[in-house]
């Protein structure tokens, strides 16, 4: 029998930039405002991967971020 693992780290790489910032001083605390993980910056346009809680709880889609 083989055993296949899954690890969906999207939310994880969400918390690991945050921290991250917050040890080097380079940016905000993600976890504390509306944060995407996912997408070109450029074109704004992608799959969304990760979200924060903010921006969970604002209701951002892939819909509404172009």
């Amino acid at each position: 029998m083989r055993t296949i693992f899954h690890i969906d780290v999207n939310s994880a790489y969400l918390s690991w930039t945050s921290v991250e910032n917050l040890k080097t001083g380079n940016g905000p605390d993600l976890r504390e405002i509306p944060a995407i993980i996912g997408g070109d910056q450029k074109t704004r346009h992608g799959v969304v991967l990760a979200k924060s809680i903010p921006a969970k709880n604002s209701a951002s889609t892939q819909a509404n971020l172009s």
